[in-house]
């Protein structure tokens, strides 16, 4: 059997151990837990993406629809405007009328502008070129308003057209960029789970090094109830405060006075 100094000194050096181990466990819970906090941050970040690039995927589908549709009626209204203009021309080409009131407004004009006309003469002249100018309105009137109008509509469909396409770039850059984030964040989520699991491990074997200890320490102080003054030893090496130890059978310790013991050595 050892002495009590035996015993007092191994018990001190349990003691210590344990109170180092406790020092090791309470650093790595803190550690578990701010990785358990920012795991769920970034869980949090990640549902909050995800829920936001989910609408700007239907906004940009609505803006891609939208300019696909204008942008095929631009593409039918262009076809129309060509076809009016080859129409129109092709009409002038076979219009024989239209050339010969050409020809003659050119001739009339020439003349005004070369001969020595009266006063009379020359107001005979440009009536004349008024009426042909008339005429040639007349003729290119309907076609002309057809085709501006036409044009014009276009110009509007197309300015619908370029706003959705913006809309849509705006909204595509956005959601990579999202997509880029919730990349990282995957990245991050997996290494800290890593981490976690790892915590958690040494954890686990720094409980498993207290538990040993508090049994070597428990078979101890029960080796020290043992001898003779046990429990003024055990005092004098607890050295308590405030806290009574319960003492029974003179100098012995009791089984509950042994638990506050270790318990107390554990908190040195």
């Amino acid at each position: 059997m050892m002495d009590i100094e035996d015993l007092n000194s191994k018990a001190k050096k349990i003691s210590n151990d344990l109170r180092e181990l406790g020092t090791k466990k309470e650093k790595k819970f803190k550690e578990k837990n701010k990785l358990e906090s920012n795991l769920n941050q970034l869980i949090k970040e990640a549902n909050e993406l995800k829920s936001k690039k989910s609408e700007l995927n239907k906004v940009i589908s609505e803006s891609k629809k939208n300019r696909d549709k204008y942008n095929k009626e631009v593409q039918i209204g262009l076809k129309e405007l060509k076809k009016i203009r080859d129409h129109y021309l092709k009409s002038r080409k076979k219009n024989k009328n239209f050339d010969k009131l050409k020809k003659d407004l050119d001739a009339l004009n020439f003349r005004i502008e070369t001969e020595s006309l009266s006063s009379k003469k020359e107001k005979e002249l440009m009536k004349q070129i008024n009426e042909i100018k008339k005429q040639l309105e007349d003729t290119d009137r309907d076609t002309k308003t057809k085709y501006n109008t036409l044009r014009k509509d276009l110009k509007k469909i197309k300015k619908l057209s370029d706003k959705y396409h913006k809309d849509l770039q705006m909204k595509a850059k956005e959601s990579s960029e999202i997509f880029g984030r919730l990349t990282e964040i995957s990245k991050e989520i997996s290494s800290i789970k890593k981490e976690k699991n790892l915590t958690k491990v040494i954890l686990t074997g720094l409980k498993d090094q207290i538990n040993t200890l508090n049994t070597k320490l428990s078979s101890v102080l029960t080796e020290m109830s043992k001898i003779p003054g046990a429990a003024k030893n055990a005092l004098k090496f607890a050295k308590p405060k405030n806290e009574k130890i319960k003492l029974t059978l003179g100098n012995k310790l009791d089984k509950d006075a042994i638990l506050k013991l270790q318990r107390k050595l554990m908190r040195k």
